[in-house]
This record gives C-alpha cells, sequence and structure tokens, in this order.
C-alpha cells in the first residue's frame, strides 16, 4: 500500500446545535482559543506529516474557503448545502487519492495518525474507523436489592464503542456510496457486513464540538495551556 497523504475533512453541515455561534459561521469555523476548531484539527494531523488537505464546504462556505485561500496544500471543495455525508465524499471522486483517510470538521482527539495508519495497513481492509469508549454527560447512582443507593459514580466511561471519525478508506469504498447516501449508516453498515471495516481503538481525549457546552469546554481547556488534543495518546 503507497502511503497516504490525503485528508478528507466533513465541514459542509449547519451546525444547527449549535446555532448561537453558527448564525454566521460555519461550525468549524467556530474559534477555540480564538483559531478555528478547523485549524486545531488540521494541527491534530501535521504533527505527524505533512497532508493534503480537501475540505467538504457547504454551508457559509465562502468562508472556509477564504481562511484556506493562500494554503497551497488545503483545496475547498463546495460539496452543496444539504448534501449528505456519503454524497460529500462520491463528489470528490475526480480528486481522492488511491488510500485516503477523512474525518469530521468539529471533533477534535489526540490521535496518533501514525498509529492510525499503521494499524490500517496491518488490517488489509478496505476501511478502518476510529473508536472510542465515550464518557457519560451524567453521573450514575447505584443501590441494593432494597433501593438503597451504595454508591455515585461520577460521569463514568461507558463500555460501549462509538465511531469518532478519524477515518482511513481505500477509493473502493466509493462503490458503496450514492449521492443521497448517509456516510454512517449503510455504507459503514455494508462494509462491515463484507468483514471490510476495521476498528481502531482510541483510548485518549476526544471531544465533538456538538453544542454550547462543548464550546466552552474546549476554551477552557485551551486556556489552561497544553489542550488536550494535542498532547501524545
Amino acid at each position: 500500500m503507497d502511503s497516504i497523504k490525503q485528508v478528507v475533512i466533513l465541514a459542509g453541515g449547519k451546525g444547527t446545535r449549535m446555532r448561537e455561534m453558527t448564525e454566521d459561521l460555519p461550525k468549524p469555523m467556530v474559534p477555540v482559543g480564538g483559531i478555528p476548531v478547523l485549524d486545531h484539527l488540521i494541527s491534530i494531523y501535521e504533527k505527524y506529516d505533512n497532508f493534503e488537505y480537501l475540505i467538504c464546504s457547504g454551508y457559509l462556505g465562502e468562508i472556509i474557503r477564504n481562511h484556506y485561500e493562500t494554503k497551497k496544500n488545503v483545496k475547498v471543495v463546495d460539496t452543496g448545502l444539504e448534501t449528505n455525508t456519503g454524497g460529500r465524499l462520491l463528489k470528490l471522486k475526480e480528486l481522492l487519492d488511491e488510500n485516503f483517510m477523512i474525518t469530521y470538521g468539529d471533533g477534535l482527539a489526540n490521535v496518533n495518525i501514525a498509529k492510525l495508519i499503521n494499524f490500517h495497513k496491518s488490517q488489509k481492509t478496505i476501511g478502518t474507523l476510529t473508536v472510542t469508549n465515550p464518557v457519560s454527560r451524567f453521573g450514575l447512582v447505584e443501590f441494593d436489592e432494597n433501593r438503597k443507593v451504595n454508591k455515585f459514580i461520577e460521569k463514568p466511561i461507558l463500555s460501549g464503542f462509538i465511531n469518532i471519525g478519524f477515518m482511513i478508506f481505500n477509493k473502493k469504498f466509493l462503490e458503496y456510496l450514492d449521492n443521497d447516501s448517509i456516510l454512517e449508516s449503510e455504507p459503514l453498515h455494508n462494509l462491515s457486513i463484507d468483514s471490510e471495516l476495521s476498528a481502531y481503538t482510541h483510548n485518549g481525549y476526544f471531544e465533538p464540538m456538538d453544542t454550547y457546552r462543548e464550546y466552552l469546554n474546549m476554551n477552557k481547556l485551551w486556556e489552561m495551556g497544553n489542550p488536550p488534543w494535542m498532547k501524545d495518546e
């Protein structure tokens, strides 16, 4: 397998759950410490190598395009306002390398990109996604058979795994897509049925910017210095 030098970033959604921040900004351009979250995401990859970036824009995409217009290794592609994630990827068909990475433009994690790539190569599957055990948003209460509370557990790590992005695919994956595909639904499901999807386990920091609370937390972590998404896994 050739070296993997291309990163696709999905950055076209409207970010409706963060309307207070995304009325005039695409969500990947919301600032963390005065720097767009999209720049933080690219910095994660740049720790490991020099990559080419294809950014799938949509909602207020001209803001993203203007931000990166002088960056020679970043190409912003308008993939439509209402296009689903799988359809956005399919629109890049003529630009994609034989093997490429893809992730979401609003989630940060200190994934070891070098280890992820090596894992993908060793698995020899069409696709690899990165998974982690999420931290519960709520504390848990335990009680005995008599309904007497005996333990409080503050926001435990849950036992199941979630897909956090930081995926790698061979171009054969495009055969599983159509213009209306939702990447995380039927395409990945069918890839797993064909035993062509692997899971790389990440045990470090992960946080999506899905809510205003997460936006505030990311900024708090930045202000504390040495943000966790830039620490070694």
